[in-house]
């Protein structure tokens, strides 16, 4: 503990002094001074419905302003809430572009919980899904300069806003007036020439029969442009680890012993026995090389350099291509003087494209599309100097012409072209609602009710995934009557044209292999909510506030993939079809009690209690509640605690998704012999029986699985189960406000937080299910033990699990089984001064703030029972234990000035390997500095500019982290140093 301590503080210190002394942009609710001050009159806050006359929330609420969205330099609102240290990445511009449908999209995630345990509201009204393969709701359909202000709350807001909201609510308040017309613009692109982003605004809003009538209409167009590894030298070819050692160093990126042209294995084993040949990109591709040793293996192993190789970092993509264009019109209408009827309604068209490496072939043979080179081809017995000496290191490997002596192929075939995904998405909402007050009982009442509905369609193409079995008839080419054709007389009927393995394919034989998927998705939902709000009665210390309602929810979802590629025939996830329904029925009640006020250490003492019922369709009834207590024993100090509980209802994919097959690179297999060296005496002692009985002639110093970091993927068979029941959670909050009334304008937080979330929808955790549930468990008979039985492998090797006792496929389906315990701390400090108090001369004014998570605990459990695994400082969840934001801003007249510092703490790399085996074993810290700077020509016209990055700082440089589309969830930036600039104009 006192270490902990001593990095907090230290922690605290750094971040004060960097806000001190760099200036930055605040992200968060400004620090406000006196002259700022405005009486805001009865309010709502996000997190009650009770209205009050005062800012002050009974849990920790962070805001960010219209003009921190504006001048952030980004045009994705998700972008902007990661600068929050309680918001964690999910689906974003650096990730989405490597997920077959969600690309474009940026989701919110508060505490890492997962984006489906974060509710996204507009004006306090549920949001609709913006995906039907996985329920959540995308950022970027709000359009950003409509946007008010930003308010989250991290902690359970079930039991005033129901399903979804474990970890806590995001609510965008959005402008409902303006008064003539607004036009922004917004562009930036990165000091390498790429990346490019654009944004062009308006809103526009007048007054009409007396101002009864208001009427705002307001859009934007945005689009973001790529960013490819191989076009930053820091991270092209990438980085591995050296395997052949203890602890396992950093070594620069191997290439691939697959390639574009085509690789041969004409002997198979391990390192030093394995031989395979490949053309020579250096020439051409018109001679034959024989690859060294080490390039040879299925897998090329850490010191593979060999020149006529490449490397596969040159498809991958560390930011997505999107556009968006995104129309909203509010319009209200006063009926009387405290009633009026509205209607709000948007409608969004949106692109995204995933990026992703052309289909390919291992020497290892399995995985999706096995392809085999045999004695007696055609063009391996052709003309040509490539094909004579292929034929000579086929004679070398004692390998005869004839039909039944074959090679693998390895091969990344880039004549079809990336297998690129187009995803798109229309998406329209409309709600229409009344406000008012009306007197009852002698109570003044306020109620608002409102119905909306909206619908998503959206079609994903997926295009250059041949068929499978094409592409095998295809290759497999021989001589007939004289002539060059496909071996299968079933394909010649169907136009088979054979494909030359060795010179290169016809554009006919590419054209009768390819082909495209498609899926077409409808969203839609259904709401309707009746609001009511009054004060019961008064008491000593202040009314009774008292808030009630009824809801109404249908969620409807329906996911189709073509014929073709639901039948598994291509090299694509085979999905099918997945689709369903359900409602929800709920009722709330929330009461607000100030029990003391202005008494003796007592000046405020409040305890709010809200409450809520649910019926669902699918699995029942559930309810929720949770308990808030103010207590301020003297006008400077606030102590607060919240105390809930919370529910989360599986969505329709975890219902209703048919069972199909995806694919993992983040298992490994215990049973490795470079895992195996990693593990501990008790572990290895188990698997020696285990791995033994699932592995024929299993030795641990030498079985090399056919999955694993850097090697192929594997194959998952994953899908819904509708006996799901609930997600249930109990959240805690505890915290202090410090205002001191002799330092005006400042403000000090601290709130611990926990979180206990069990019965978590999922699969068992691949890594637990290979590890501790089977092969580390030598208690239980291996034959009998039902973990094992998921794991599904191949003991010659020959039936796709590409080695003999290969695995060829994991089962995980959906269960409630998981358990993840979460807690720590926020702080939070801001202060706000004019220099004409200080100095006595007016230099402006100047706002600091600085805000931090400590998050010492994230651990999981996969089944009940087992032993949890921490995952707070890990890359594994992006979590670091601390994370923060300082910063400043200057405002001088026209004039203002920001700086904003990021930090990251170091984390550790793996869980799965000890410390000693890998070196380095943890991050490092890691800072961002932003700068920012606006100006104010007059009261219409206002410009902006800043660099996102200012020193160019990039992601720690580990294998674990530059794997697959990047840096994937986390948030490091990989763009680099970013300019932008922006004007704004009113008229």
């Amino acid at each position: 503990m006192k270490a902990q301590m001593n990095t907090l503080f230290r922690t605290a210190l750094l971040a004060s002094a960097a806000s001190a002394s760099l200036l930055a942009v605040p992200t968060f609710a400004q620090a406000q001074t006196d002259a700022d001050a405005v009486d805001v009159g009865e309010i709502v806050i996000t997190g009650s419905r009770i209205r009050r006359d005062t800012f002050s929330s009974p849990q920790p609420l962070s805001v960010v302003s219209a003009e921190s969205i504006r001048d952030a330099g980004t045009i994705s609102i998700g972008n902007i809430l990661l600068e929050q240290p309680n918001i964690n990445p999910a689906t974003n511009s650096q990730n989405s572009s490597g997920t077959l449908f969600l690309a474009g999209q940026t989701r919110a995630d508060i505490r890492g919980l997962g984006p489906t345990r974060t509710l996204v509201l507009m004006d306090g009204r549920r949001l609709p899904f913006s995906d039907a393969s996985s329920p959540a709701v995308d950022l970027n359909t709000i359009p950003s300069l409509m946007v008010k202000s930003i308010e989250t709350i991290a902690g359970g807001a079930s039991a005033v806003y129901g399903s979804e909201a474990i970890s806590g609510v995001v609510n965008f308040i959005m402008k409902k007036e303006q008064d003539g017309l607004e036009l922004d613009l917004q562009g930036g692109i990165t000091q390498r020439g790429d990346g490019e982003e654009f944004r062009s605004g308006f809103n526009w809003g007048k007054k009409f029969l007396d101002e009864k009538l208001n009427v705002l209409v307001g859009g934007e167009y945005a689009k973001q442009d790529l960013i490819m590894q191989k076009d930053r030298g820091d991270f092209f070819p990438g980085f591995r680890r050296d395997t052949r050692l203890t602890p396992q160093t950093i070594l620069p990126g191997s290439p691939s012993a697959t390639t574009p042209f085509a690789t041969f294995q004409l002997i198979g084993g391990a390192l030093g026995t394995a031989r395979a040949v490949t053309r020579d990109v250096r020439d051409n591709g018109v001679s034959i090389v024989r690859l060294s040793p080490a390039c040879s293996t299925t897998t090329s192993q850490p010191d593979c350099q060999d020149p006529s190789l490449f490397f596969t970092g040159v498809y991958n993509a560390l930011q997505g291509k999107s556009d968006r264009a995104v129309l909203r019109t509010y319009v209200d209408y006063k009926l009387a003087e405290d009633w009026n009827v509205f209607i709000d309604a948007s409608y969004l068209k949106a692109n995204g494209y995933g990026i992703f490496q052309p289909p390919f072939s291992s020497t290892a043979g399995g995985g999706l599309m096995p392809v085999v080179l045999r004695g007696d081809n055609a063009y391996l017995n052709g003309a040509g100097t490539t094909a004579a000496q292929l034929r000579a290191e086929w004679t070398a490997a004692a390998k005869t012409f004839t039909q039944g002596s074959t090679a693998q192929v390895g091969k990344f075939w880039n004549e079809f072209g990336g297998r690129d995904v187009r995803s798109s998405r229309e998406q329209a909402r409309v709600a229409g609602g009344f406000a008012g007050k009306f007197q009852t009982f002698g109570l003044d009442v306020g109620v608002d009710g409102y119905a909306q509905y909206s619908q998503l369609d959206g079609t994903t193409t997926s295009y250059n995934v041949p068929r499978v079995a094409r592409v095998q008839q295809a290759t497999d080419a021989v001589l007939l009557n004289g002539q060059v054709v496909c071996r299968d007389a079933n394909a010649r009927a169907a136009g088979c044209v054979p494909w030359d393995l060795i010179n290169g394919p016809s554009r006919e034989a590419i054209l009768w292999t390819n082909a495209l998927s498609a899926t077409d998705q409808t969203v839609k939902q259904t709401v309707a909510g009746l609001n009511f709000v009054t004060d019961l009665f008064d008491l000593p210390a202040g009314p009774v506030g008292l808030a009630f309602g009824a809801e109404y929810r249908k969620e409807e979802s329906l996911f189709v993939q073509d014929a073709l590629g639901a039948s598994g025939a291509l090299f694509f996830n085979a999905i099918g079809t997945r689709g369903g329904e359900y409602n929800v029925k709920d009722v709330y009640g929330e009461v607000r009690v100030p029990i003391l006020k202005d008494f003796l250490l007592a000046k405020e003492l409040t305890v709010e209690l809200a409450g809520r019922a649910s019926d669902y369709s699918t699995i029942g009834g559930t309810d929720q509640y949770r308990v808030n207590i103010t207590w301020s024993p003297v006008e400077d100090v606030t102590f607060r605690a919240t105390e809930a509980t919370a529910v989360r209802a599986p969505n329709i994919v975890e219902l209703f998704a048919p069972q199909n097959r995806n694919f993992t690179g983040a298992a490994i297999d215990p049973c490795d012999r470079d895992v195996f060296r990693g593990a501990t005496a008790a572990q290895q002692a188990a698997r020696r029986v285990t791995c033994a009985a699932a592995i024929p002639n299993y030795n641990p110093l030498t079985f090399v699985s056919n999955f694993g970091t850097g090697r192929s993927s594997l194959a998952l068979l994953q899908g819904g189960n509708p006996d799901l029941g609930p997600e249930k959670a109990k959240t805690y909050q505890y915290g202090v406000v410090i205002k001191p009334r002799w330092v005006p304008d400042l403000s000090i937080s601290v709130d611990y937080f926990k979180y206990n979330l069990r019965d978590a929808v999922g699969t068992i955790p691949i890594n637990t299910l290979l590890g501790a549930l089977c092969h580390d468990d030598a208690t239980t008979a291996f034959a009998s033990n039902p973990f094992c039985t998921q794991i599904r492998r191949d003991p010659t090797g020959a039936n796709g699990g590409a080695v003999p006792g290969g695995v060829t496929e994991i089962v995980l389906l959906n269960q409630n089984v998981a358990t993840t315990k979460v807690e720590g701390y926020d702080y939070s400090i801001a202060y706000g001064f004019r220099t004409e108090d200080v100095l006595g001369k007016d230099y402006g004014s100047i706002a600091l703030r600085l805000d931090a998570t400590w998050m010492y605990q994230f651990v999981q459990q996969g089944l009940p029972g087992q032993a949890f695994v921490q995952f707070a400082n890990t890359i594994t969840n992006a979590t670091p234990e601390w994370k923060a934001n300082g910063s400043v801003r200057w405002t001088y007249d026209k004039f203002s000035f920001g700086w904003s510092t990021n930090y990251f703490g170091s984390m550790i790399i793996s869980q799965v390997q000890q410390k000693g085996v890998l070196d380095p074993y943890t991050t490092g810290d890691y800072f961002r500095h932003d700068m920012r700077v606006s100006y104010r020509l007059n009261d219409d016209v206002s410009f902006r500019a800043g660099i996102v990055n200012v020193f160019d700082k990039n992601p720690p440089e580990r294998p674990e982290i530059f794997t697959g589309t990047g840096t994937g969830s986390s948030q490091y930036d990989n763009a680099g140093r970013f300019f932008f600039v922006g004007a704004n104009m009113n008229f």
